[in-house]
């Protein structure tokens, strides 16, 4: 539960119904809703297509307001599993993570919707600190065996993040120099399917051509690594996207994070690189 001090002091009332309180940072508050048909009230859905889209549009500057009023119509909210929301002090959203529980592959995975922070607050940790809460019960919920997280990105930062995220270098596709395995091309297929980009999606690559209808940024963001913002830029145009699939173990992934503590409880850094592959 999140301290006084990391609560936003002006939270819009009409969002808190039904919601959960996760820590964000100081000054914001974070409000995470599952099952998002039944626990997101009319007047919390009102109020975030009064206030999202301009923060959206801000985000993700190729696209208007008008797509994301489309985002968020009841009939697209309430395919959602999981929706978190980070508001600032002023109650404005300011970044947010979305979610939908899949059928790829003949696995159960978790299909990462949509995510983006309000170029102000980049940087920040927001954006993982939300997926953390979203993703937590999604890989308890599948303890012992594996979560397989799905995105459609064209985003290296993205990529760099959610490959960190797992505590392995050995279970994130497509990659460079490394061959998707059978059981990854089924669940991107199926997943490019369910876009409705099937005769998109090039096998081999896991790359989507014109998966957008329009380009989403201006300038395409960078990760911070040179040779992946550089593969990236090979590997895609400008409305093309990779399908992302991302494994999480749970068993590596505690050990993972138990290592993580430790490390911060003695005071040792990661190399350089490491930091800014997680930003």
């Amino acid at each position: 539960m999140p301290t006084p001090d990391s609560t936003a002091p002006h939270c819009p009332p009409e969002l808190l119904q039904g919601a959960k309180k996760v820590s964000v940072r100081p000054g914001f508050t974070g409000l995470l809703w599952t099952d998002v048909r039944a626990r997101l009230s009319e007047p919390a859905r009102q109020y975030l297509r009064r206030t999202f889209p301009a923060v959206a549009v801000r985000t993700f500057t190729g696209t208007d307001e008008a797509y994301w009023q489309e985002w968020l119509t009841d009939e697209k909210l309430d395919q959602l599993s999981g929706l978190v929301i980070a508001l600032d002090g002023d109650g404005v959203p300011a970044g947010w993570v979305a979610g939908n529980d899949r059928e790829f592959g003949g696995r159960t995975c978790f299909y990462a919707n949509s995510a983006g922070v309000h170029p102000d607050h980049q940087g920040t940790g927001i954006s993982s600190t939300l997926w953390r809460a979203l993703l937590r019960a999604a890989i308890a919920k599948a303890a012992p065996r594996s979560l397989h997280a799905v995105m459609r990105t064209a985003n290296p930062l993205v990529y760099s993040g959610w490959s960190a995220a797992t505590g392995r270098d050995d279970t994130t596709w497509p990659a460079p120099g490394r061959e998707i395995p059978e059981h990854v091309r089924r669940i991107a297929a199926d997943a490019a399917a369910d876009l409705g980009q099937a005769d998109r999606l090039d096998p081999a690559t896991s790359v989507i051509t014109d998966a957008y209808e329009s380009e989403l940024w201006t300038e395409r963001p960078t990760s911070h690594r040179a040779e992946l913002d550089e593969w990236f830029a090979e590997l895609l145009g400008p409305r093309d996207a990779v399908l992302l699939v991302v494994a999480f173990h749970p068993v590596s992934l505690m050990t993972h994070l138990v290592l993580h503590q430790v490390r911060r409880s003695l005071g040792l850094r990661k190399s350089t690189s490491s930091r800014s592959a997680r930003t």
